[in-house]
């Protein structure tokens, strides 16, 4: 009985759980990026590639890598403790216990398993929507009230400087706040603009 609850969630080959796991992040990743630029009035999907989306999940992890590696921490502290608790009930499991009480422990380690398997679910998604909700709306009411930096320059191939707040790029295309500005503008990179590059 305690192997068969053992292989619950355990089923499949190791690629498997990888493929599963990386299109879960797509998901969440693509959902996080569509929300986020809908805050600034733009269909992100409409701008991007099939890599840019492959890659949004990681392109957000890697702009903030600090809260990841910190919500990595903390989830496999939960998942330590658990892993421990489980196993404090498999070493009661095989000492002499009465049928009900038995029955009730692998209760236990049953939602225990469930809980292991739920968290990583549940924090990546609270990662990706909070960063969507909180960073898109933060970078919206900015760009409203005129409460930003100019950080770049971007040379156009006509010869043009604009002095801008970069937003962001992606294989295509930039988006960026003009000096002064108050709304997003979008360029195409392919024979628009020679360089980007930061304000000394």
């Amino acid at each position: 009985m305690e192997n068969k609850k053992k292989t619950i969630f355990l089923k499949g080959s190791i690629q498997e759980y990888i493929y599963l796991s990386y299109l879960y992040l797509l998901v969440v990743g693509t959902l996080s990026y569509s929300i986020y630029y809908s805050f600034l009035g733009i269909n992100i999907i409409k701008y991007s590639t099939v890599l840019d989306i492959l890659l949004s999940p990681i392109v957000i992890l890697t702009e903030h890598i600090k809260i990841p590696l910190f919500m990595g921490g903390y989830l496999l502290v939960i998942v330590l403790l658990i892993w421990w608790s489980q196993k404090r009930i498999k070493k009661k499991l095989k000492k002499d216990v009465t049928l009900e009480k038995e029955i009730s422990l692998n209760k236990r380690y049953a939602s225990l398993q469930f809980i292991k398997f739920l968290i990583p679910i549940m924090g990546t998604f609270g990662f990706y929507i909070g960063y969507a909700l909180g960073g898109g709306y933060k970078v919206n009411k900015n760009i409203k009230n005129g409460d930003y930096k100019v950080n770049k320059i971007i040379e156009f191939t006509d010869g043009n400087t604009q002095k801008v707040k970069l937003i962001e790029l992606n294989s295509q295309y930039v988006f960026y706040v003009i000096e002064n500005d108050k709304k997003v503008s979008i360029s195409p990179i392919s024979g628009n603009i020679k360089t980007i590059h930061p304000i000394d």
